[in-house]
């Protein structure tokens, strides 16, 4: 039986001087409320959907005991990346360049459990997070690739995207060849 989806998505900027301080915050609020969260960097994440699919195959695979780590957040890591390595997945989290104060980050709450009455305690944990964190939110759809040029180039190399498949799709099927490598995670492990 598989569990009904519960997350909540928080897009933003955040001022970040210590990337372990920044985590330790986000593990003590996830284990204050029970749940899963997971901050990637925003300027490789292709959309809310990208975040959502990455999400839900991470749960379907713990569910099914095809994970490849026993920790629900760097599952979601390893999809959204569409990496079977940690360590490359990793490159897709939270980190700071030196003379970098703020960072656009997508941090995804998920309470994979069954109880239910959960999605107003994800509001909760969410106003938690931001209060504690400093995130300055934006809306998700800053989260798309269509706004930024510096963007599209980034994903296309952290993802591997050739030319040649970008003009095999078009231009605009970006986000469509980001999602294929979030599933093709599934045929790979």
């Amino acid at each position: 039986m598989e569990t009904t989806l519960n997350c909540k998505i928080i897009a933003g900027k955040v001022g970040i001087s210590n990337v372990d301080d920044f985590l330790s915050s986000l593990k003590n609020i996830a284990h204050e409320y029970d749940v899963t969260i997971q901050a990637m960097d925003a300027e490789l994440i292709a959309g809310g959907e990208h975040i959502i699919s990455a999400v839900k195959k991470a749960i379907r695979a713990t569910e099914r005991k095809r994970n490849i780590t026993s920790d629900l957040g760097l599952e979601i890591l390893l999809y959204a990346a569409g990496r079977r390595q940690i360590e490359r997945a990793l490159a897709m989290g939270v980190s700071v360049s030196e003379g970098e104060n703020e960072k656009r980050v997508a941090i995804v709450i998920v309470d994979a459990s069954a109880r239910a009455q959960r999605e107003k305690d994800l509001e909760m944990v969410a106003e938690e997070v931001k209060r504690k964190i400093g995130v300055q939110e934006e809306p998700i759809s800053e989260l798309e690739l269509e706004y930024k040029e510096d963007k599209k180039e980034g994903i296309k190399k952290f993802f591997d995207i050739t030319e040649a498949e970008l003009k095999a799709v078009g231009e605009p099927k970006l986000k469509m060849l980001v999602l294929e490598r979030v599933a093709m995670l599934d045929v790979l492990k």
